[in-house]
């Protein structure tokens, strides 16, 4: 099966990124919905937070698809890492304002291209309206104010003493000398006029033809961006602002933003208030899509979902019908077939930790070095393998020396000691930047927020567990850490805690602040 050359071509064709995908329709139909897609196809605007390659740009993307197969409907998809330039993320002597401005015109220039080409789809005597309104549109977003300055009088005052001498004849024929000291004073004054160009953005400029021309259609615009943290956070809080006052009031405009949640500024306090959004009054972020991928919640669901991705991307770079010819046309049969057991493909899933991208590149690794071992089927060794070259590739590589510190002592306690790969912290350290980026860098994956300890009430905790890799190099000797959870005691043993609704359990391994240090 591994040897197949038609199926080793498809494997190698994967994209790896959902961009990469130029046809909708394979977009659409590599899509693997957990139960995502029913909570943001709505008109509410909404934050939809992941770590990279969890599938955030496939959803939009999907969303974006699906809406523009509508009637009366337009969806603007807007990829934030082709705002701005150079100067405006590396030259700190740029204005704030000015960046922001620049930042948020480039957004606009989006939506008027994408409210053009929906116009233009249109038929009926309104064309000519509407597109007259998106060339107000246009307008707003790019030019500036004209104001004229008239410059203050100016007067100049100076005084001169002369001094006139003269001869004059006395009697005594004296000539004598006189001096006569005369005042010379000029004034003058003046008045100018210039022209001056003021960059400033008036939203009632914007919001009103984007009401009309919407109005004209009575349709509905979607704004969906995506790759939100990819800005500069000292600019994100100003950017939401400019896009709370120029849509989020509008009842036909959808906001939809995808983004890491700790790569994210939203909203600042000022002393004049919120600059940005104010989380569940302007915008809700109820939706982590990482929650719908965590193994160890739903170990089954979970292996399932993951063996659909794979037989849909395959089926994708295949001729059509040619996975059915080997006998994997679904995700069960492929995770049978193409691996030496179930039970392999279960640890390749595993060692995926539940992101979609993770679980690409090690099946993609993996099937090459069992093609290359001239094997039949994927065994376990090769994704052990596969899993230990990604871990090495792609996360350990972008750990700081003072991160891989921290990861070595947090892996030497939990692992090294207790024989565990689950670990408590208490909640208030979600927000301690070592966690923070060492689960954003996938190294540390979150299994539950808010744990309630019924030994310590009023205590909450969330609950990690180390990424595979941390520990594949032990799979096969007497010091791997338990995998799996065991079944709860009855009577209580303070070494465990029951974090799942199955009554699983886990060891009680709490790790103190000073870990991090």
């Amino acid at each position: 099966m591994v040897q197949d050359k038609e199926l080793a071509r498809a494997v190698a064709g994967i994209p790896q990124r959902s961009e990469k995908q130029g046809d909708a329709k394979k977009l659409v139909e590599a899509f693997v919905d957990p139960g995502i897609l029913p909570q943001i196809d709505s008109v509410n605007s909404q934050i939809v937070y992941g770590r990279r390659g969890t599938g955030k740009t496939h959803v939009l993307r999907v969303l974006e698809k699906s809406l523009g197969d509508r009637a009366s409907t337009c969806a603007v998809y807007v990829d934030a890492r082709t705002f701005g330039s150079t100067e405006q993320f590396s030259d700190t002597n740029i204005p704030l304002p000015d960046r922001c401005r620049s930042l948020f015109r480039d957004l606009l220039g989006e939506i008027y291209n994408g409210l053009l080409n929906f116009a233009v789809q249109q038929e009926g005597p309104s064309v000519d309206k509407a597109l007259e309104e998106i060339n107000l549109l246009g307008s707003a977003a790019t030019e500036k104010i004209e104001e004229v300055k008239k410059d203050t009088a100016t007067q100049k005052q100076s005084t001169q003493n002369a001094a006139k001498f003269g001869v004059e004849a006395k009697p005594a024929s004296v000539f004598a000398v006189k001096a006569a000291m005369e005042d010379s004073k000029a004034q003058e004054s003046s008045s100018s006029y210039r022209f001056e160009y003021s960059d400033k953005v008036i939203f009632p400029s914007i919001s009103a033809p984007l009401k009309s021309v919407l109005g004209i259609y009575a349709a509905h615009l979607y704004i969906l961006i995506d790759e939100w943290s990819s800005l500069p956070l000292d600019v994100q809080p100003y950017l939401a602002e400019f896009i709370k006052r120029s849509f989020l009031p509008l009842s036909s405009v959808t906001v939809k933003i995808a983004s890491l949640e700790y790569r994210s500024n939203f909203g600042v306090n000022t002393a004049r208030g919120v600059v940005g959004f104010e989380m569940g009054a302007d915008i809700s972020a109820f939706l982590d899509i990482d929650d719908y991928y965590v193994y160890d919640r739903n170990p089954k669901e979970i292996t399932d979902a993951f063996a659909d991705i794979l037989v849909r991307h395959l089926a994708n770079e295949l001729p059509s019908g040619y996975l059915a010819g080997l006998g994997m046309e679904t995700g069960a049969k492929l995770a049978s077939k193409l691996f030496t057991e179930r039970k392999v493909f279960q640890e390749l899933v595993r060692a995926a930790e539940g992101v979609a991208r993770d679980l690409i590149n090690i099946f993609s690794k993996a099937y090459f070095v069992a093609h290359r071992k001239s094997k039949d089927r994927i065994e376990r060794d090769a994704v052990l393998e596969a899993a230990r070259q990604w871990f090495e590739q792609d996360k350990e590589r972008n750990l700081s020396e003072a991160l891989r510190s921290v990861l070595r002592r947090i892996t030497d306690e939990v692992i090294g000691t207790r024989k565990a790969r689950s670990f408590m912290l208490p909640r208030e350290l979600a927000t301690h930047p070592v966690i923070q980026q060492l689960f954003d860098l996938r190294v540390l994956h979150l299994v539950q927020r808010g744990y309630a300890d019924k030994d310590k009430p009023g205590v909450r905790y969330n609950i990690y567990a180390l990424d595979y890799g941390t520990y594949v190099d032990l799979m096969n000797t007497s010091k791997r850490p338990d995998l799996g959870f065991e079944a709860s005691d009855e009577n209580g043993d303070k070494e465990y805690v029951v974090p799942f609704d199955d009554k699983r359990s886990i060891r009680r391994i709490v790790l103190a602040e000073e870990i991090l240090q």
